[in-house]
């Protein structure tokens, strides 16, 4: 009798962690434009991209729209960082690149407070392409595919700004950066701002609000280039952004590491998928 509860106990825990956890792998997805040609092909499953890419234009996503087949609205998540040794390792703190330390706790933290919400939730990475540029390219046109392919997609990265100020970004910390080239959605940004000022208010935190940042140079993947991940997506739906969170120095002060910075940041992670998620059902 004993041995029969043990093997049924096993078997609800198992079915209820089948219920609690998101099935990725029963959602399909399909490419749109299957009557064009398309020169690269990068990622597998669900984070499969097809796109063309010359280096002229870059701006532009000449890509495959991906059409994920769900019924519940669409958060792509990306991780853009990579670590140390790569191209892109983020803000410096004491001598330590914490880009990806912080990008990893934000994408975590957001994704399983969508979930919860009723989200499908994308967690694209530049690892899953290669932390090189045509890794960057891959990841920024496949989160521009989903956008061309599907309506109600928001896309949001958390990031920790650097402290040194320069030509593009006089004042660093909290700020929510949008495209520069193509048609915003002020109304969007208003809404995220809005759920966002009481956590700016409690910490005693400066938070410069949406605003572009780029534009100064030509060239692709300079700082003072305009964003590909954002520019990419932006031109098939305006509801991209990337979030500083703070100046990486001021999350490891308030929090006293990056690491605690997650258990810090909590209420603004509530207050991003709350407005995320009132947007989304609005109608």
């Amino acid at each position: 009798m004993t041995i029969l509860r043990r093997h049924l106990a096993v078997i609800l825990l198992l079915a209820a962690s089948l219920i609690a956890s998101p099935i990725h792998a029963a959602t399909t997805r399909s490419f749109m434009d299957a009557d064009r040609a398309f020169t690269f092909e990068k990622g597998s499953g669900l984070y499969q991209v097809r796109f063309n890419y010359t280096g002229k234009n870059w701006t532009h996503a000449d890509v495959a729209g991906i059409r994920i087949h769900t019924e519940k609205p669409i958060a792509v998540l990306p991780m853009q960082y990579t670590d140390p040794s790569a191209m892109q390792p983020g803000a410096v703190v004491d001598g330590r690149h914490i880009g990806k330390k912080w990008n990893t706790i934000t994408q975590r933290a957001l994704a399983r407070r969508l979930e919860a919400r009723g989200f499908f939730v994308l967690t694209p990475s530049i690892t899953q392409y290669g932390e090189d540029l045509p890794g960057f390219q891959a990841l920024e046109h496949f989160i521009a595919g989903v956008h061309k392919g599907n309506t109600n997609v928001q896309t949001v990265l958390l990031t920790a700004d650097a402290h040194i100020p320069n030509a593009q970004n006089p004042l660093p910390g909290a700020q929510m950066l949008v495209s520069g080239t193509n048609k915003r959605n002020p109304e969007w940004e208003a809404h995220l701002q809005k759920y966002m000022a009481p956590f700016y208010e409690a910490v005693k935190l400066g938070n410069r609000g949406a605003r572009v940042r780029g534009g100064l140079s030509d060239e692709e993947g300079s700082s003072d280039a305009w964003h590909p991940l954002i520019e990419r997506a932006a031109e098939y739906g305006p509801e991209v952004t990337i979030i500083e969170v703070a100046r990486a120095i001021d999350i490891v002060e308030k929090a006293g590491s990056i690491e605690q910075g997650g258990a810090w940041a909590s209420p603004l992670f509530d207050a991003i998928a709350d407005a995320m998620q009132s947007w989304s059902f609005r109608d």
